[in-house]
């Protein structure tokens, strides 16, 4: 029938005329949803239907395990027997999902109603809650030839998944092998995709070019992607042949899929232990590629994840650790704290995926990040991935990486070409009274509308101004905010139960809220990274989006990075910014820089006089 999550080992082909074994019971007051044997009144009102159901899909109800659980030869136990058989007791398989609790956060959910997927279907491997829902989820993929699995057609009686071929070699397609290579040249100029590197591959023009099993192609196509984004053309080929990358690329811009496909194919051909880790800075970044990772998974034979993130209970987490998961999504804090308790086994990890690297790798992060990757085995390949790499993250980036391969797709360090972005000039306390005009501009206001502010503080009070003059619904979203709240706010944002949200830094990064149109940066970014993830929030997924930001003298040090990046979209700049003296101080300092650095390359046209200043500077000693 189906493993319940308890066990550690899948149940044999051989086991169908046994009963399926179930979780121990849970003391009442640690689940007070369950009864003392863990039934609902639907289960004692319909026993047979569950006995239907049950031989109806290949499993009997479950009789009560080991000799401990027989009743004697006699009659009824005693009293004193039954106390003592009662500690061996376990929870029969549930049968219908209304008697199963609701998932906590973090926990497996059924993937036909939504509750808590105690179990493993044996023959899809999917979570799924109850007989009920077992029964419906093989209903949706009956009739449906193997692009389920990577073998044929399933026969009855034969082994529930299919088994995994013995590796995938990535094989350029004849379509690209035939292209010249001033063709190849001229495609990633038209694409924007700039290589830096030994020997890197040509890139793809279509999935179809890269062999994935047919659930796969099915997978991405059923998510939306019908033809691979630029960065993903690069960066797919470089995963699938075990390169070592470093990549940036536009928000928005499909980074997590062209990182999730190498992933994927690498953890495919692995058994027994996790062979893939990916870390991100964030919970909400972490449940979101977690998410997208199943998607992508779907029906392919024993792929697993496990989601290792602060502000959920560990437990569940370690829980699902062992269960033989192939990909293991983190933030690094917590699965440090899980290495440090020897509960995961990251021997067996053949890639690595650092995304959003640019925070990973700055203070704070940066020591976390380099205690994970002294547990992980050193011939392991690794991928670096953001929107924005400066010079000194990429320096060190070069330092843990083998060979790599540097990828910029799109303007480097640039936000998305479909964000409209706007620079207006505010001074502090006309601040608030800007964004409620802009709030009640008709033509402007598309909720749900993100602002950013720079302190959990702000956050708190704006959101309570903005309810309290503009009436709209509105809350805000910060790091003291609990896990689950945080996550009901997210997915209010994204369901349109909010009409304002105004946050910190926290939802600045990699995720695809692609209900936002309009983001308003209250308080100018400290850096010009952070501007570029922000404003990334609009313009996902090829959608058009607008992103407003105030400035003011406070944000002065970066007068001339805001030129520079938004004047070449053709937004109007304020006077007040493009006449400032700071501006021109700048401009005039990186003019000089650039001069220097030009006077210090030696070429044919300037040896000579280098060899006079030398020979005069001698002569002066």
């Amino acid at each position: 029938m189906f493993v319940p999550r308890s066990l550690k080992v899948r149940r044999n082909a051989n086991d169908d005329d046994r009963s399926c074994a179930a979780k121990k019971v849970k003391p009442e007051a640690e689940d007070p949803q369950l009864g003392a044997g863990g039934d609902g009144p639907a289960d004692d009102a319909s026993g047979t239907k569950e006995a239907a159901l049950a031989a109806h899909h290949g499993a009997q109800p479950r009789p009560l395990p080991g000799p401990a659980s027989q009743v004697p030869e006699g009659g009824l136990a005693g009293p004193g027997q039954r106390a003592q058989d009662s500690d061996l007791l376990e929870e029969p398989v549930k049968s219908f999902s209304k008697t199963q609790r609701q998932a906590e956060p973090g926990e497996p959910v059924c993937v036909v109603c939504g509750r808590y997927g105690e179990y493993i279907c044996n023959e899809t491997d999917e979570d799924v809650c109850s007989l009920e829902c077992k029964a419906k989820h093989l209903l949706q993929v009956s009739g449906v030839e193997e692009p389920l699995a990577l073998g044929g057609p399933q026969k009855a009686g034969s082994e529930p998944a299919a088994p995994r071929p013995a590796s995938y070699v990535y094989t350029e397609h004849a379509f690209i092998s035939n292209l010249r290579e001033d063709q190849i040249e001229n495609l990633r100029r038209q694409l924007g995709i700039v290589v830096q590197g030994p020997g890197v591959p040509r890139p793809i023009v279509d999935f179809e070019h890269c062999g994935f099993p047919e659930a796969l192609n099915l997978n991405l196509k059923a998510s939306g992607y019908e033809v691979p984004t630029p960065i993903q053309m690069q960066m797919v080929p470089l995963g699938l042949l075990g390169r070592d990358v470093l990549a940036s690329a536009d928000t928005g811009s499909g980074k997590t899929a062209a990182f999730l496909l190498p992933v994927i194919m690498r953890a495919l051909f692995q058994s027994k232990m996790p062979s893939a880790l990916v870390l991100t800075p964030t919970r909400e970044l972490a449940i979101q590629i977690e998410r997208q990772a199943k998607e992508l998974m779907s029906g392919l034979p024993r792929m697993r994840t496990a989601l290792l993130v602060g502000g959920l209970p560990a437990p569940p987490q370690l829980h699902r650790l062992r269960q033989r998961v192939q990909v293991v999504i983190a933030t690094p804090g917590r699965l440090l704290d899980i290495i440090k308790q020897s509960s995961v086994e990251l021997g067996g990890i053949k890639i690595v995926v650092v995304d959003e690297a640019d925070t990973m790798l700055k203070m704070g992060f940066q020591q976390q990040v380099l205690d994970v990757l002294e547990n992980v085995p050193r011939d392991c390949q690794t991928l670096l991935a953001s929107a924005t790499i400066p010079a000194s993250i990429e320096q060190l980036a070069s330092q843990l990486l083998r060979d790599p391969v540097r990828i910029i797709a799109g303007g480097e360090n640039l936000p998305c070409s479909n964000v409209r972005q706007v620079v207006l000039w505010v001074e502090e306390p006309a601040k608030k009274k800007k964004l409620f005009e802009i709030l009640n501009d008709k033509k402007l206001f598309k909720p749900p509308v993100l602002v950013f502010v720079d302190c959990k503080l702000g956050a708190d009070l704006l959101s309570e101004a903005v309810q309290k003059i503009t009436g709209l619904k509105s809350t805000s979203m910060h790091s003291e905010k609990s896990q689950p709240e945080r996550k009901n706010i997210l997915k209010g944002l994204l369901e349109g139960d909010y009409e304002v949200v105004v946050s910190t830094g926290v939802l600045g990064r990699g995720l695809d809220l692609v209900s936002v149109k309009l983001v308003v940066n209250f308080d100018m970014p400290p850096s010009m990274d952070e501007y570029v993830h922000q404003v990334g929030r609009v313009g996902r997924l090829g959608q058009n989006g607008t992103a407003i930001t105030f400035i003011n003298n406070n944000s002065k040090r970066l007068f001339w990075d805001i030129a520079k990046r938004v004047k070449p979209t053709g937004s109007l700049l304020p006077p007040q910014l493009l006449n400032s003296p700071y501006l021109h101080e700048q401009r005039r300092k990186e003019q000089q820089k650039d001069k220097q650095t030009h006077n210090d390359l030696v070429t044919g046209a300037n040896l000579m006089d280098i060899i006079r200043k030398h020979d005069k500077s001698n002569a002066q000693k």
